[in-house]
């Protein structure tokens, strides 16, 4: 066994005379046998004592060379001792922290701790605290001894249960406010003073690293979102009776909001810790593809790479295919909001997502709050049908003018089936009122009537779609008790891997995730529980030749119609200077120029105009992207400035993302720089000048607005700041 203890108010004979209080620290080995070597005193005691000792010499005390050389000595017997401790048992050696003071504290162990080896114990941390300095006298103080043994914190196995962490915290602070130690501190140096000059110091035993948290390194578990869990594979083996005091000792607090019941769909896959594998299930009697909260992303748009990004009618409709060339009976649905914003690029992405809908062979699609912004006519040409065309859409409490040109819930029968279907969206998610012929019901009333004519149909599965949030779907199931299966868009975040049992209902709930990146799959077996797996569509999916043949279409539509078509007039910019190009900063800034043309900035409009991965579709006319890969947009809300970038031809000085998306509009700046020497006022330039700044503290604001979360999510990781900003480093003028 290794015990280091340390001696706060230990008196070395060098700093004797000027009554100065200096920590010490000892090495203790014990070997099972019993046998104790100790050193004399430690590395640290010796070089802290050298050092007050070139103090003291100053003030006619002790040779230093004697002090040194006797550190020396301690550092090696120090050494040697922990050599001999090698040998010793693993299994036995406990780790103890011990102040000479009479202080002992025993750590407890913790739940999935491990012998600690001899050799990596590190000295402890030395903590500063707020508390009052009591000036100790001459002669050795003595305190009182608090030790887990204490009638605090009487004895305990410690192989046992693992102590509550509230018990352990409540004893340390305890230990804290009873023996924080004191520094008699009448021996400042003016030279510059030692630790004790910001108070007093407080020896805190440094507790065993837990291992550390790592997102995913385990599965997301049953029914809990991906997004909020982050558990080692010791905590999510153990069983659930367990549970709270494992939760308890990470500062977590489960109950019933926190800890939701699970749906264990199928008792094959109950000690399962990772998603379903689909491949593996019998071919069900109906397949439900689930998708929703589409949010205007059609495809990934592929900046930083398409094997970075999920997502995509393409690979939705390659992962169906592959499903239906395998034997699979699909029932798509949708639980809505397949645009963001609106306007006119909105409508088109609204026309051209109804058409891969229909390609893909949906069923039943519910509504989003955005959707309903593009207003009642865009919405009735989409969403109304008849006999022969009909409809996609199925809403519970969305009219749009007339309820007979929309059902309000759909039974289809496929696979020897009948599968009850309709969909709710909630008033709450919508941030703007639609028009007077738009009217959204209250929503459990809406739910109570489709459930009873769904009830008339006597479906052997009932799914309801929800557009809002969980909270709210999960207390409207509980209201309107009977559904089989909700399936809940507009919350943001990763699906879960498996379905949530939803408290005081018999209602399963899953949720779509965002952006449409995920793909649910919900198999369904006559007299036989449901299995669910969630589908990430990644690049593993090429992309279906009948959606890339959309996606031109789409882009082409962008083109004829234009920027101007589209309602993209240009707007002044804030400033009130205009764009001049980023050769025009060249002529005086000659270094951060060429570090600019050897960077991609430079060549963001050519990776428009030829896309690398997908060549085949130029997107150079597409404000959504335009706004991040010319100069002179505003790059969030996708609309030109004034002298800003409008076309290949007219603005070829423009192209690139240039200087002044950074650093602002040049105009003013380079007038004033070009102006005759009786004409320049020097005060104005140089104000001008200070405006094109851009500090570097601010400088990763300015880059987010393009490399967000959507289009550069490697941005946003950890240090990533610093690796981009080596790769365009520039500093003024030459």
């Amino acid at each position: 066994m290794i015990s280091v203890t340390s001696d706060p108010l230990h008196r070395h004979s060098t700093s004797q005379t000027h009554g100065t209080n200096v920590p010490s620290l000892s090495v203790v080995a014990q070997c099972p046998s019993g046998s104790r070597w100790q050193s004399g005193s430690s590395w640290l005691s010796g070089l802290m004592r050298l050092r007050r000792t070139s103090v003291s010499q100053r003030r006619g005390s002790a040779d230093w060379r004697f002090v040194a050389a006797g550190s020396i000595a301690s550092l090696g017997l120090a050494t040697l001792v922990a050599m001999t401790s090698i040998g010793c048992n693993e299994r036995n050696a406990k780790l103890r922290w011990e102040a000479e003071n009479e202080l002992a504290v025993e750590m407890p162990r913790l739940a999935g701790d491990s012998g600690v080896p001899t050799g990596e114990i590190s000295p402890p941390e030395l903590t500063l605290i707020e508390a009052q300095t009591v000036k100790a006298p001459s002669d050795t103080v003595s305190t009182d001894m608090l030790t887990l043994d204490s009638p605090a914190f009487p004895p305990r196995d410690l192989d046992a249960e693992p102590l509550n962490a509230a018990v352990v915290d409540r004893a340390y602070a305890r230990f804290t406010a009873a023996q924080a130690p004191s520094f008699d501190q009448s021996d400042e140096d003016e030279d510059g003073g030692s630790a004790s000059d910001r108070g007093p110091i407080e020896m805190v035993p440094t507790p065993r690293g837990a291992p550390e948290i790592k997102a995913e390194v385990v599965p997301t578990p049953q029914g809990i979102p991906e997004a909020l869990m982050a558990r080692t594979p010791e905590i999510e083996k153990k069983p659930r009776e367990s549970m709270e005091s494992l939760s308890e000792l990470e500062g977590l607090k489960l109950n019933d909001a926190t800890n939701p019941r699970v749906a264990l769909i199928d008792a094959t896959s109950i000690e399962s810790h990772v998603p379903e594998d689909y491949k593996t299930w019998p071919i069900p009697n109906v397949a439900l593809v689930v998708t929703g909260q589409q949010h205007g992303y059609i495809e990934p748009c592929g900046c930083t790479g398409l094997d970075k990004q999920k997502g995509g009618v393409a690979r939705r409709m390659t992962f169906m295919q592959q499903l239906r060339e395998n034997g699979w009976n699909l029932m798509p649905i949708d639980g809505g909001n397949q645009v963001r914003r609106f306007g006119r690029q909105a409508e088109i992405k609204f026309q051209r997502t109804a058409e891969a809908l229909r390609i893909m062979d949906y069923k039943a699609v519910g509504f989003g709050p955005d959707d309903l912004r593009l207003g009642v006519g865009e919405l009735i040409s989409v969403a109304a049908g008849d006999d022969d065309n009909p409809t996609l859409y199925a809403s519970a409490n969305v009219v749009l003018l007339d309820p007979e040109l929309m059902p309000q819930q759909k039974v289809l029968e496929s696979g020897g089936m009948k599968i009850g279907i309709t969909s709710i969206l909630d008033p709450k998610s919508m941030d703007v009122k639609p028009g007077d012929e738009i009217l959204v019901e209250d929503p459990a009333e809406s739910a109570r009537k489709s459930l009873a004519v769904l009830a008339e149909s006597s479906p052997d599965f009932k799914v309801l779609l929800f557009f809002g949030d969980e909270d709210d779907a999960k207390k409207l199931v509980r209201e309107v008790n009977g559904f089989d299966l909700m399936v809940v868009a507009g919350g943001y975040g990763e699906p879960t891997y498996r379905p949530e049992l939803v408290d005081g209902s018999s209602t399963n709930m899953i949720v779509t995730g965002n952006k449409g990146m995920y793909a649910g799959l919900v198999g369904l077996y006559a007299g036989e529980p449901m299995r669910y797996a969630r589908v990430p569509l990644t690049h593993e999916f090429s992309d279906a030749p009948e959606m890339r043949r959309l996606m031109s279409e789409y882009q082409n539509q962008l083109r004829d119609i234009g920027l101007e078509g589209l309602g993209l007039k240009p707007i002044a910019h804030p400033s009130g200077n205009e764009f001049v190009g980023t050769e025009a900063c060249g002529e005086c800034h000659k270094t951060a120029f060429a570090i600019w043309q050897g960077t991609p900035h430079a060549e963001a409009t050519e990776s428009l105009v030829h896309p690398g991965e997908r060549s085949d579709v130029p997107r150079h006319f597409d404000p959504e992207c335009l706004s991040c890969h010319v100069t002179g947009w505003n790059a969030q809300n996708y609309y030109p400035y004034v002298s800003g970038y409008l076309s290949l031809d007219s603005h070829q000085h423009l192209t690139g993302n240039g200087c002044e998306n950074c650093h602002g509009p040049g105009s003013a700046h380079v007038a004033a720089e070009k102006a005759d020497a009786a004409d320049l006022d020097e005060a104005k330039r140089d104000e001008l000048r200070v405006s094109m700044r851009l500090p570097l503290d601010k400088a990763r604001d300015r880059c987010m607005e393009c490399h967000d979360l959507d289009n550069s999510p490697d941005f946003h990781e950890e240090g990533a700041f610093d690796d981009y900003w080596s790769q365009v480093e520039h500093y003024g003028k030459d």
